[in-house]
């Protein structure tokens, strides 16, 4: 049984690619409907818990690599300045040199930069590899952070056994037994 660092907690599902096209089309329609100030204000009210307004509706977190929920500066990074502000600059940048041509590059490395997440392990976008986060499904009728709470304390309980076996203290046969145990309950 492998329990890395950056593993995810028993029970977690990483969000699919459709999930996360459908989140960021929900975003940028209620960006245009509330000329960017409704969805602002949303986004700071629900960003501590790891979303995004369209996250929040589809039921949908962004959690840290190390399995813990992205706050509102790692929201703030990801979802502001990685996602919006560095191809903006990149479309005013690349269209200074180029020309018109400079806007269909920005946006063909902001098409790749998205798709990124078909074809990854870890279904991560190249700003989730930045920000070092993935977008995970929240438990369902499931009060979110308790459940967090809940994957925190069974993943800390298999790092634990994992260090116990890796210095001897636990035989393989007991380290499987005990790492069952833990992700059962």
């Amino acid at each position: 049984m492998d329990v890395r660092p950056d593993s995810l907690a028993a029970g977690v599902e990483l969000a699919g690619p459709g999930q996360r096209l459908a989140s960021y089309l929900i975003d940028t329609a209620l960006v245009v409907l509330t000329l960017g100030i409704g969805w602002l204000i949303w986004f700071l009210v629900v960003s501590g818990n790891g979303q995004s307004p369209a996250k929040q509706l589809l039921g949908l977190r962004v959690i840290r690599d190390d399995g813990y929920p992205a706050g509102t500066g790692w929201m703030f990074t990801r979802d502001i300045v990685l996602q919006f502000v560095v191809f903006v600059v990149l479309d005013r940048a690349l269209s200074n040199i180029v020309g018109d041509g400079g806007s269909w590059v920005a946006a063909l490395a902001f098409a790749v930069s998205a798709l990124w997440c078909v074809w990854d392990r870890d279904r991560q976008c190249l700003w989730d590899k930045v920000a070092r986060t993935r977008v995970i499904r929240a438990a369902r009728g499931v009060d979110t952070p308790a459940a967090d709470r809940l994957s925190m304390e069974t993943m800390e309980r298999l790092r634990t056994l994992e260090d116990m076996h890796e210095r001897g203290l636990l035989t393989d046969e007991d380290y499987e037994r005990r790492a069952r145990e833990v992700e059962r309950l």
